[in-house]
């Protein structure tokens, strides 16, 4: 049994892909990805995590999926794989209530990591695409030059930033060692810019003991593009004219999933990078990290120095600046109204 539980913004969006894409050809090769329906997964993880009011959902929407999946593990007499990110930051409470159910399987945890300097970009932009205003300057002053350390997180009792909670991946792995041995918690590294497009899959397959031939991953497209940087400037424009008029569910449909990704991500505009300023607070902090797994004696896959950030170049504008001249076809104040107007039509 394999349970993945990102990190978030991981590539674990394209992984999920090419296990369902490929469903019948793995479980040929005896392993399973379970379906139960459309997003059965995200709401297991959501159950798992207490998090439905977060994604617009009602506590009945989910209730009694994760043990459905975790009854289908069970059932099944090769290997099973439940993937989603929401379980990464789970509590020493949700891990004890989430492996409960798998009692008795030999159970291994899949977390795969990528550099800070990319993941930094990539949650101010995910943040933003949930409803935020903030500028990367403001994350950069409030989360990620903050960090209060593992030992004052949600666990006990404290609050953490929410990109560290997030992020941290020797956490992520010592949290759920608490419920299944070291030895069976893998870290997978998310390989460099400028690898062979199937090389993450190559490196998940080995932690999660998959034969990665299975699956053609090289012919698989990438998931969730970037915005640009002018992109993530309007749409915070758009959030803050919004002044949260809109419900969860709402937003997401409308602002998220059909606006953001459906309309912002295929403009043309190239993804802000990181400024090289957070470089030498991000090297130490993953070096830290790393000096950490190897000595709790977690398996890793992949090469480690991949995890080095991955910063902006000389010459490269800051994340909050965008090419003067940007059009877009409304502005955020219409937008706004448009969406307040979808919602109320919906009967959201």
């Amino acid at each position: 049994m394999v349970l993945h539980i990102g990190l978030p913004k991981t590539g674990t969006t394209y992984l999920q892909a090419l296990l369902a894409d490929n469903r019948d050809r793995l479980r040929a090769g005896g392993v399973l990805y379970p379906f139960l329906g459309p997003g059965a997964m995200f709401r297991g993880a959501v159950e798992v995590r207490a998090s439905h009011d977060k994604f617009g959902l009602g506590a009945d929407e989910v209730a009694g999926t994760w043990r459905a999946l975790c009854e289908r593990a069970r059932a099944y007499p090769g290997t099973t794989v439940i993937s989603h990110e929401v379980l990464a930051g789970s509590t020493l409470e949700q891990i004890a209530a989430a492996t409960a159910p798998l009692a008795g399987l030999e159970l291994h945890v899949v977390v795969t990591a990528r550099d800070l300097g990319r993941q930094a970009i990539a949650h101010w932009q995910e943040e933003v695409k949930l409803g935020d205003t903030r500028s990367f300057a403001d994350f950069e002053r409030e989360q990620f030059r903050a960090d209060t350390g593992p030992d004052t997180g949600p666990d006990a009792g404290g609050v953490r930033p929410h990109f560290w909670h997030a992020q941290d991946f020797a956490d992520a792995l010592r949290r759920w060692s608490t419920a299944v041995p070291p030895q069976r918690v893998h870290l997978v590294v998310g390989p460099a810019p400028g690898a062979a497009p199937d090389e993450l899959w190559r490196r998940f397959a080995d932690g999660a003991g998959i034969d990665w031939a299975l699956v053609d991953a090289g012919a698989a497209d990438p998931a969730n593009p970037s915005l640009g940087a002018a992109e993530i400037r309007h749409l915070r424009a758009v959030n803050a004219a919004l002044d949260r008029r809109l419900d969860a569910r709402s937003y997401n449909r409308l602002v998220k999933r059909r606006y953001a990704e459906g309309v912002l991500a295929r403009r043309p505009g190239a993804p802000p990078r990181t400024p090289a300023s957070l470089g030498p607070l991000f090297q130490r902090v993953t070096r830290g990290w790393l000096a950490d797994v190897t000595a709790a004696g977690h398996p890793v896959h992949g090469n480690p120095l991949d995890l080095l950030p991955v910063l902006a170049q000389p010459g490269d504008a800051h994340p909050d600046l965008a090419a003067p001249g940007e059009r877009f076809d409304a502005t955020a104040a219409d937008l706004a109204e448009r969406f307040v107007g979808q919602a109320d039509d919906s009967g959201a």
